[in-house]
């Protein structure tokens, strides 16, 4: 009988440890805000700032900011950060506050299948990308930071200065 109530203590003990152990690792995860996917911020039938932005795996560029009507392709592009994202971008005000964080997928590297070679090692390599995100007009974008995703989460590649 004693053993049976050493047991039953031991699982009721259990069960706080591994809820409060659950809840630390939720904590862990949020400060990094997500927003809604951007087509939802930003309308096809509505002029928008459109930041044009040149990538690649170790740099970011602002090529060009001009108020226009986004198009479809470009809303639906990029969305929520996932786990698939090898690479990200978060904007942020002039205080250094995130205003959007996008997830972008692996947009810079490329994979080439050589036809005759399937045995081969897989050939990759990385490109530089160009594609345009859409705020409000209304937005405060004051910096863009590319950063990269691995197994231990997010860190920053390079953070430019809108100007």
């Amino acid at each position: 009988m004693g053993d049976k109530l050493g047991k039953m203590v031991n699982k009721l003990y259990s069960i706080p440890i591994i809820l409060f152990t659950l809840t630390l690792g939720a904590e862990e995860n949020a400060p990094l805000k997500q927003f809604d996917r951007l087509d939802q911020k930003v309308s096809i039938y509505k002029d928008a700032k459109i930041f044009s932005i040149t990538g690649s795996v170790n740099n970011i560029s602002l090529s060009g900011v001009k108020v226009a009507k986004p198009d479809a392709h470009s809303l639906k592009q990029y969305g929520l950060i996932s786990r698939k994202d090898k690479y990200a971008i978060k904007v942020l005000n002039e205080k250094g506050n995130q205003i959007m964080f996008v997830g972008l997928g692996d947009p810079f590297t490329v994979h080439i299948d050589h036809i005759g070679h399937e045995n081969e090692t897989v050939f990759q390599a990385d490109i530089p990308q160009n594609f345009d995100i859409a705020m409000p007009v209304t937005s405060n974008a004051a910096y863009f930071v590319l950063l990269s995703q691995d197994e231990f989460g997010f860190k920053e590649i390079k953070k430019i200065k809108v100007k």
